[in-house]
C-alpha cells in the first residue's frame, strides 16, 4: 500500500496592504523649539562644567525656565546621548555634563599626583 498524504487548514488569514502609518510627527516649529531648549540646556551645563560643577535640577530649571515632563525628555536626550549623566545627590536629581565630568577627571589626576 501506497502512502496517503492528508492535508489539514488550521485556519487563514488575509493579508492585505500595511496597516496606518504612524501619523504625520511633530510639526517642524515644535521641533525647532525643542532645539532651541535643548540648545539653552547645554549652555547652562557647559558653563558649570567648564567650572567642574554638575548642575542641581532646580538649577536647570529655574536658568532655563524648563520644568516637569518637558524637561525629563531633555534629560533623556542627553542621557542617550552619553553628553550627561543623571545622579542623585542628597535627595536632588543633579545633572553632570560631559564637561563637568572631564573637569573632574583633571581635577582628581592632579590631586593623585597622575
Amino acid at each position: 500500500m501506497g502512502r496517503k498524504i492528508v492535508e489539514v487548514v488550521i485556519g487563514t488569514v488575509e493579508v492585505g496592504g500595511p496597516g496606518p502609518g504612524p501619523g504625520p510627527g511633530p510639526s517642524p516649529s515644535v521641533i525647532d523649539s525643542f532645539i532651541e531648549e535643548h540648545r539653552k540646556l547645554k549652555n547652562i551645563l557647559d558653563r558649570y562644567g567648564a567650572q567642574g560643577m554638575c548642575v542641581p535640577r532646580s538649577v536647570l530649571e529655574r536658568e532655563s525656565g524648563i520644568a516637569g515632563k518637558r524637561l525629563d525628555q531633555h534629560l533623556r536626550v542627553f542621557e542617550g546621548s552619553d553628553t550627561a549623566a543623571t545622579i542623585t545627590e542628597e535627595g536632588e536629581e543633579v545633572l553632570c555634563g560631559k564637561t563637568a565630568i572631564e573637569e573632574l577627571k583633571k581635577k582628581i589626576k592632579l590631586e593623585l599626583g597622575e
